[in-house]
């Protein structure tokens, strides 16, 4: 992984075969990210996980082969412990596209991400027992 930061702005470059979640979470590390938005990531992507949330639980699905990042978004907390939300869009080989809440993922070729970091807005997860989800609050 590498990085540069800008104002308020992380480019980050994943190689391939690195760990999508290790990386960020490296990143947050040595960019003292306490808030931030994953605001775009492109490449590819393989070996990842996805889930559809649906009657209080995910209904996750198993890909091994290599699929196009064509769209990554997503926050990041710190607070208590450092969760990092993400929702993809990957296509095939056919073209077709699939998405959903990533769970894990290694990068495939390259990955290029841009974060955006926070100083005076602060993100934390709360349990909603009715959504049975750690939800975003922010104060």
């Amino acid at each position: 992984m590498h990085g540069k930061i800008e104002d308020k702005f992380i480019a980050l470059k994943l190689d391939d075969g690195e760990e999508l979640f290790e990386c960020l979470e490296k990143a947050i590390t040595e960019y003292d990210i306490k808030s931030g938005m994953i605001v775009s990531g492109i490449g590819m992507l393989a070996d990842f996980e996805i889930g559809f949330f649906k009657d209080g639980g995910y209904d996750w699905a198993v890909y091994d082969r290599p699929h196009e990042l064509v769209a990554m978004h997503g926050s990041i907390s710190t607070k208590d412990e450092i969760m990092i939300h993400l929702h993809v869009g990957l296509a095939g080989s056919d073209h077709k596209l699939l998405g959903g809440h990533l769970k894990r993922a290694k990068v495939c070729v390259l990955n290029e991400i841009l974060i955006l970091k926070f100083d005076d807005v602060e993100f934390s997860r709360v349990f909603n027992p009715r959504s049975e989800l750690k939800e975003l609050e922010i104060s």
